[in-house]
């Protein structure tokens, strides 16, 4: 197979290669305290009593045992045939419930035969009685209709006559003198209006500017004139930024890798 040179291989090819490292490349460090080189005494040495402090703890004490294997293990004789005292029978018996306590209620309850044949009292049988309204006084042609209904309005009431003094705050309060009311959306254009001819000065401003031979005027057309302007000292002095809010930029200068 013949071999491939740089000048028959693909640019797709190119491109797929990974990014190669720069020579001066260094990895970041995985702390802020590991070393370039490794540690090799010096005054910051460990001493002896550092050393023995910063060993781990000795857990072999002499009646220490590790976990069980399982949870399974064998009984003893002993232990099998043993009998508890009246100490631990006494800690083992199950704790009494208050003496008012009292079990849930079933949900089917049993009624007594005394329960099952009473009576109920005079008052009970008073007391079992729907509420009676008093019927509306609807005419009985018009049952469903509410405005036929006979008006509680005693004769009195229907002819008595309102006192001086009644009519008198009955009255309306007038308007402001100076009160006017909501202007119409529509209202009506008088005569004189509709035959108004305008002077020849409303004619003059209402006619649109006139340009004379440039009728083609592009308003974003920027003349040579405007182009060449130089702005005067005193517009250059305006357009400076206040010096206050001037802040130098920084330049970072280094040699490029």
């Amino acid at each position: 197979m013949a071999t491939a040179t740089e000048s028959n291989i693909r640019r797709i090819d190119v491109l797929a290669r990974s990014k190669q490292l720069p020579p001066t490349f260094r990895e970041d460090r995985r702390s802020v305290y590991w070393l370039d080189k490794p540690f090799s005494g010096g005054p910051y040495s460990m001493s002896a009593r550092q050393v023995q402090l910063s060993e781990s703890k000795n857990v072999a004490y002499k009646e220490y045992m590790g976990d069980r294997p399982t949870p399974i293990w064998p009984v003893s004789k002993a232990a099998q045939k043993g009998s508890a005292s009246d100490r631990v029978e006494a800690l083992s018996a199950h704790k009494n419930v208050h003496r008012l306590f009292q079990p849930e209620r079933q949900i089917q309850t049993h009624v007594t035969p005394g329960a099952k044949s009473a009576s109920a009292s005079a008052r009970l049988e008073h007391l079992a009685l729907p509420k009676a309204y008093r019927p509306l006084l609807i005419r009985p042609s018009r049952e469903w209709d509410v405005d036929d209904w006979e008006q509680e309005i005693t004769d009195a009431a229907k002819q008595a006559r309102a006192s001086a003094r009644l009519e008198a705050l009955s009255e309306p309060k007038n308007n402001h003198p100076l009160f006017q009311p909501e202007k119409m959306i529509q209202w009506p254009v008088s005569d004189p209006a509709k035959k108004a001819l305008a002077t020849i000065r409303l004619q003059q401003l209402a006619r649109p500017k006139s340009r004379g031979k440039y009728d083609n005027y592009d308003p974003y057309k920027v003349t040579p004139a405007a182009r060449n302007a130089r702005p005067t000292p005193r517009i250059g002095e305006l357009s400076m930024p206040i010096p206050r809010k001037v802040r130098t930029k920084k330049v970072l200068t280094g040699t490029a890798a």
